[in-house]
């Protein structure tokens, strides 16, 4: 394998046949699920950075913006990448690893290059990509969760499919499909979020990707500041439903076509006004934007 000096390991834990859990932020990211439920583990449990995958070849930093921070008095920058944190399960038979990135720009096949180079480096035995839908389902109702797996004994063991589906994919299904070539067994989640609630980030679909997660990786989340998180986002909601009859309507619509239909097939009832729905949305957003960074991890 072409050596990558893009990952760049500060140190190089010993960890037991570790699984790979994986989340990127954009395209394959509704309501921020998957990124909202990474960061979230990276911040609560005992998740030590050991390695990075250097940003400069992969994005367009005018579309991927640095971050300016203020940290113990001084100003930083924080680049978009993809960081690696070793955390050990001692109750389990195997340790995880937890890569938190952002869908890249540039060069997915050298990035792939990178992500096969650190789990041949750390002997990775199994890979779990989360990612999020935005889909016709009402917030009101348990997050869905659907997974697929690339080998009949994964499959068979925690009940999924291979996926089936054609058509434009994100850095998830190009990532699994490395996987395949390189013979590693891999599962991906995903989380069925509310298309009506663009640009916040959906707590409950996180949780529900977590806990699904936590089935097949045994990681033990604590989900305390996940839960005010979910509490808040409740409130907002609801907060724009009394403001907005379409909107309420229209998550009306959705719940009884959900009750209508199988569970897994319902599709989104005929939308309101776009006009009146988004203006609504915009005023939520707008009102709550300043306060949700504070309660992210």
């Amino acid at each position: 394998m072409a050596e990558h000096p893009e990952l760049q390991f500060e140190s190089q834990p010993a960890l037991r046949q570790p699984h790979l859990v994986v989340a990127w932020a954009g395209w394959n990211d509704a309501g921020e699920a998957a990124s909202t439920a990474a960061r979230y583990m990276a911040a609560t449990m005992d998740a030590e950075p050991f390695a990075s995958i250097d940003p400069e070849e992969f994005y367009d930093f005018t579309e991927a913006r640095p971050l300016a921070r203020y940290r113990d008095g001084e100003r930083e920058i924080m680049w978009p990448s993809t960081d690696f944190y070793a955390v050990p399960l001692p109750t389990q038979d195997h340790d995880a690893i937890l890569a938190v990135g952002i869908e890249p720009n540039f060069r997915w096949k050298r990035y792939m290059g990178a992500m096969q180079q650190l789990m041949t480096t750390m002997d990775v035995r199994l890979v779990v990509t989360l990612g999020a839908v935005a889909s016709g389902v009402p917030h009101t109702q348990a997050v869905r969760i659907s997974g697929s797996a690339n080998t009949p004994a994964l499959a068979a063991r925690f009940a999924m499919h291979p996926s089936r589906y054609e058509g434009p994919t994100g850095i998830v299904g190009v990532f699994h499909d490395a996987c395949r070539r390189a013979d590693v067994s891999g599962v991906s989640l995903w989380a069925a979020v509310p298309h009506y609630l663009p640009g916040i980030a959906n707590p409950r679909g996180a949780r529900a990707l977590l806990e699904r997660l936590g089935e097949i990786s045994g990681l033990p989340v604590d989900f305390e500041r996940l839960g005010r998180q979910e509490r808040r986002f409740d409130e907002r909601v609801r907060a724009a439903m009394e403001e907005s009859s379409e909107l309420s309507a229209y998550v009306q619509q959705l719940e009884e076509a959900v009750e209508e239909e199988a569970p897994a097939a319902a599709k989104p009832a005929e939308l309101p006004s776009a006009e009146g729905l988004i203006e609504d949305l915009e005023k939520f957003l707008r009102r709550n934007r300043d306060d949700e960074a504070e309660e992210r991890p």
